[in-house]
């Protein structure tokens, strides 16, 4: 009674599965026989052919990775500037030996700085400085140098001096120039994961003889560059007044470093793993149609059953 009212519920209501169990046979053989040899050697292309398939289809072990960084960066208040006309220079900065040395041509302009956060991250994004110097020399050259704080710190922590330079030559006479550009991280060798340096963290200006000066900032194995640029010259006779403006946005850095052991490791699980998955499905499918079809002699209860039957 129970049983056919069991039933009768059973075709009123769908049934659903929460729960299966797959049934397993298992294939038996002694450890030295042919089952015991081809399931080691299934085992091993398992273990070891994702491994050489993935380490032949190169970077497998991560040896290099980029990563973009917002740097802090920050106008130092220093500057040098240098203007040269036919019969003689003209020049300024805020360093006071340099001025020193160079009275005969020194004037002093009038300077006004200003630096923006335009998207409110509390990192500043460019730098718009505009500079009026009085002179009545035909200028034909300007050289602008300007210094700044630059600050990473997600990869490597890195504080140091940097530069800038803005040069333009002209064979009409100047009376100002117009400059729009980027300031860029410029790296010569390849950064370690979580290094801290500081060794940069110092003046630039050791020295004010401008092609050493250069030379030994080129020699550094990272710092910063003016690129993309764009000039606006103003062409004419000398009013009295040199003018220049210029504006240099702080673009993101891009870093060349050498991963840590652990992101190493990550990656290279991560390839050997999906290559793993398929060639498990693979040797699994091969495994059941060798022993299911008894290709490879083996015990199981089937198996048994019917030799015993032979046997009677």
């Amino acid at each position: 009674m129970v049983t056919k009212q069991f039933q009768t519920n059973r075709a009123a209501m769908a049934l659903l599965t929460f729960y299966s169990t797959p049934l397993v046979r298992e294939y038996q053989s002694t450890l030295i026989s042919r089952a015991c040899f081809f399931a080691c050697l299934c085992f091993l292309v398992c273990v070891f052919a994702p491994l050489l398939v993935a380490y032949s289809s190169h970077g497998f072990w991560v040896k290099h990775n980029v990563h973009r960084e917002q740097p802090d960066v920050r106008f130092k208040y220093q500057a040098l500037l240098l203007a040269r006309s036919p019969s003689s220079d003209v020049t300024w900065s805020t360093f006071t030996e340099y001025n020193s040395l160079t009275s005969q041509y020194l004037h002093f302009p009038s300077i006004t700085v200003m630096e923006k956060d335009e998207d409110d991250d509390g990192l500043l994004d460019g730098l718009d400085l505009s500079l009026e110097l009085e002179t009545n020399q035909t200028i034909h050259f300007i050289q602008l140098f300007l210094i700044f704080s630059y600050r990473l710190k997600d990869i490597s922590s890195i504080t140091m001096e940097s530069l800038a330079v803005i040069q333009y030559n002209s064979g009409i006479p100047l009376t100002g120039l117009h400059y729009v550009g980027d300031l860029q991280w410029l790296q010569k060798r390849m950064l370690n994961y979580r290094q801290s340096d500081n060794r940069y963290n110092q003046t630039v200006m050791g020295q004010f003889e401008i092609s050493d000066l250069l030379r030994a900032y080129n020699e550094r194995d990272y710092g910063t560059e003016t690129r993309n640029g764009h000039y606006s010259p103003i062409y004419g006779p000398s009013d009295g007044l040199l003018r220049v403006h210029s504006y240099i946005r702080y673009t993101e850095a891009v870093l060349e470093y050498t991963p840590g052991l652990w992101n190493v490791l990550k990656w290279a699980w991560i390839q050997y793993a999906s290559i793993l998955l398929i060639f498990s499905y693979v040797v699994g499918i091969f495994k059941n149609v060798v022993f299911g079809q008894q290709m490879i002699p083996t015990w199981n209860e089937k198996c048994i059953k019917t030799v015993s039957h032979n046997f009677k």
